[in-house]
């Protein structure tokens, strides 16, 4: 089972000074060409602006901050999504007391991202979102859809929440996925393997492999997923 662990210990700075990065899984593993990471700026850092001919998005774990697009911007806090256009200078800001951590993607659009650059595109999380899935064990809303996105078929990304005491149902899907844990601690199945995950962990679900999760808690399980067809994604 590919699972990886956040650690600020191990986290790199990076060329821009104050940011420091800890990847999660490479392309291969993933079997996408989908860049991915957690980032964190201590107490009044920022990064430098900088743009990509990537679509990205920002998933803040901790803390709060400002995101700029262009001559836009707008204050981030924990679990908001941020997705920022191909193309668009931005940069990220520590506001906060504490360090402003973050969870990312890049990856490359195969259709036009329907987000302007005028504007910052954040999605608080909001629980009265959520909709039951796999016979009521797996509640999962999506902030910005594959069509916003500029995905492929079945690019999505999203929340998703077990509740306390409740195991998710076993099921596969012809998509990979990516799981972040952002709150709570359960047990996750990959076809035959289990192990515990907790907040910034990370695991890998090749495709068509059944899975699901065993919330032992009797705290609710959040997760940011990305789901993607292997391949799908263009170099």
């Amino acid at each position: 089972m590919l699972k990886a662990t956040f650690s600020k210990a191990d986290a790199k700075q990076t060329g821009e000074g104050a940011v420091f990065h800890h990847p999660i899984f490479s392309p291969e593993q993933v079997a996408a060409d989908l860049e991915h990471g957690w980032v964190f700026l201590q107490p009044g850092q920022a990064t430098a602006p900088h743009c990509r001919a990537r679509a990205e998005l920002y998933v803040v774990y901790d803390g709060q901050g400002r995101a700029r697009v262009a001559k836009a911007s707008a204050p981030i806090k924990e679990l908001d999504a941020i997705l920022i256009p191909p193309n668009a200078e931005h940069h990220l800001e520590n506001t906060g007391e504490r360090d402003l951590t973050v969870f990312w993607a890049a990856w490359k659009p195969v259709a036009p991202v329907e987000i302007g650059a005028d504007r910052v595109a954040v999605a608080p999380f909001e629980r009265e979102r959520l909709k039951p899935a796999h016979l009521n064990t797996f509640y999962h809303w999506e902030p910005f859809s594959t069509k916003v996105m500029g995905g492929p078929d079945r690019f999505t990304t999203g929340w998703g929440l077990v509740g306390g005491g409740v195991a998710s149902e076993l099921h596969k899907h012809p998509t990979a996925e990516l799981y972040v844990f952002f709150r709570g601690a359960a047990v996750q199945q990959v076809g035959l393997e289990c192990t515990a995950v907790k907040a910034t962990d990370s695991v890998m679900v090749p495709a068509d492999t059944v899975h699901n999760l065993l919330n032992y808690t009797d705290q609710e399980l959040l997760l940011y997923w990305i789901e993607v067809i292997p391949g799908s994604l263009p170099e």
